[in-house]
């Protein structure tokens, strides 16, 4: 073990050493502190759109960002960047949009390549991970520093704009290639007939020069924006030139960008502030499973493909139970022949996996810690529990429809999991309703007025269960949904096919469990067939 462990470590050195050598540099991801650190010192607003221009030396960013806030060179009394020959910005320097109507800051980046910056810690030492938007600006060639800025982009989800600066000077060489002279034109027909020669063939090749440099570095290809300063200049002040390039499509496709920042904004300020509300009443974030989460609960609960799966969940103390055994046709009592066991206290501590005692009903009853006990936190219910690989699931409660039920829901809704609210316990709330009404079995010797409380308090239980269901949800806004009312004893004549006087809901409650299921197997068998056709169509 020793020995692997110093092979894997020289490896590993061998291999850095071997990247610097080759000039690869190693990749550093900033600290939260050092993030905190450059969004103060950029003077970071969530209100505004920061546009970070970079690149090598001599790019001409200075000047281009003058020209984006409508600005010439020598406006420097009025907030112009500075530009020179020589590289002139030694510090970042921010430049707010001189209109304050236009949420818009630019940042003149320090060009990559000098002294003061090396290329190959350029975008970490510039804290480029913090900006909106990043422009890399060149000027003669598509260079490394380039690459290194736009593979840093992608790692930070930074959108970014290719942009060739300083086109009418390129144009204008290659015009003198060509073999133009100003002094020997005197009509201009020459002029515009180079100019027009030379302003094809310096895009074609700026395209595909790009193109090139991002297809050998791995990267997928992009647009590049050829532009010149002074056309640009015109289009900020809305100022007709022929000669634009794609100065006009620069400036739209940036302020798009920061529209839809903004509107992305603004969107998850309001789930910010809706989860903090959410958290402030005791509601949890929602998680989603990992693939290897979904796949080990599938194992825990046996899951097959044939088999419809039904999980009963709840609060503690919901009877679910009770319930999985009357749907089983089973007593609380046939322990011996496999009935889940009850009690009145929590006595269902893990999941427990229970087949329909009739092998040829294809239906699977998981009886699931009831939520809110010490041993299963309510506000994680859902997702320890698995819920998510079910294909049905019964939301049961007893005596008041609570956040948990909610929670669980919610979740189902995310999962597209088909759920039944159902209160239980029917007999009994309604005997508690007589009781309130008046009712003493050891002083009525008429059975006509148990008969009339017992229709009251039954009529008044129902309304009342449909009605708090009905508003539970609508506070929660989730849609409206039945909310099935039944008892264990009825559910258990019915699985029996007994006869009874007194069931509520039990039998719609049976048989839409029965047609969701057969439903579902029939997606099965035409899934199965699908894919048989597939793989015979493949295979010939």
């Amino acid at each position: 073990m020793a020995e692997e462990e110093v092979r894997v470590a020289n490896a590993a050195k061998a291999e850095a050493e071997r990247k610097l050598k080759e000039g690869i540099q190693p990749v550093v991801t900033p600290t939260p502190a050092e993030v905190s650190a450059a969004k103060r010192k950029v003077q970071y607003r969530e209100d505004l759109f920061h546009f970070a221009v970079a690149g090598v030396a001599g790019g001409g960013k200075s000047s281009l960002i003058n020209a984006f806030r409508g600005l010439r060179n020598n406006d420097t009394n009025v907030g112009a960047a500075a530009t020179g020959i020589t590289e002139t910005t030694l510090t970042m320097a921010r430049y707010p949009d001189p209109n304050a109507e236009y949420p818009y800051v630019w940042y003149d980046i320090p060009g990559a390549g000098t002294l003061k910056i090396p290329d190959w810690q350029y975008f970490n030492a510039q804290g480029l991970y913090v900006f909106d938007c990043i422009i890399v600006l060149f000027d003669n060639r598509f260079t490394m520093t380039d690459i290194a800025i736009l593979t840093n982009c992608r790692r930070f989800k930074i959108p970014t704009y290719i942009v060739r600066s300083k086109a009418d000077q390129h144009i204008r060489n290659i015009m003198k290639d060509m073999g133009y002279d100003s002094d020997d034109d005197e009509s201009g027909d020459q002029k515009k007939r180079l100019y027009q020669a030379a302003r094809q063939q310096f895009i074609q090749q700026t395209r595909q020069s790009v193109k090139d440099n991002l297809e050998n570095a791995n990267m997928p290809d992009q647009r590049v924006y050829i532009v010149s300063n002074e056309p640009m200049l015109g289009v900020v002040k809305e100022k007709r030139s022929k000669k634009v390039i794609d100065e006009i499509e620069l400036m739209n496709d940036l302020i798009g960008e920061a529209q839809t920042r903004r509107a992305r904004r603004v969107a998850e300020v309001r789930l910010l502030e809706e989860a903090e509300r959410k958290l402030a009443e005791g509601i949890q974030p929602l998680v989603t499973p990992t693939p290897e989460e979904v796949h080990t609960n599938k194992q825990l609960a046996q899951y097959r493909e044939d088999r419809f799966h039904v999980a009963v969940a709840g609060v503690a103390g919901g009877g679910k139970s009770s319930l999985i055994n009357a749907f089983r046709g089973l007593h609380n009592m046939d322990i011996n022949i496999g009935a889940a066991a009850t009690g009145v206290a929590e006595t269902t501590t893990a999941i427990a996996r229970c087949p329909d005692p009739n092998a040829e009903y294809p239906y699977v009853w998981y009886d699931v810690p009831g939520a809110g006990t010490l041993k299963t936190p309510d506000w994680k219910y859902f997702n320890d529990q698995g819920l998510y690989i079910y294909d049905c699931i019964i939301v049961l409660f007893d005596n008041r429809f609570t956040m948990t039920d909610i929670a669980i829901l919610t979740n189902c809704r995310r999962f597209k999991i088909p759920t039944y609210i159902v209160r239980s316990k029917a007999d009994q709330h309604i005997r508690n309703i007589m009781k309130d009404m008046g009712y003493d079995s050891d002083e009525d010797e008429s059975k006509d007025q148990k008969k009339k409380l017992y229709q009251a308090a039954r009529e008044r239980f129902i309304q009342q269960t449909r009605q708090s269901v009905k508003n539970n949800l609508e506070n929660a806004n989730i849609p409206d949904q039945r909310v099935y009312i039944v008892s264990n004893e009825k559910m258990l004549g019915v699985v029996k096919e007994n006869q009874l006087k007194k069931v509520i809901d039990e039998i719609e409650l049976l048989n839409d469990l029965i047609w969701a299921a057969q439903t579902r197997r029939l997606w099965h068998r035409e899934d199965l067939v699908a894919k048989d056709m597939r793989q015979s169509i493949m295979g010939n």
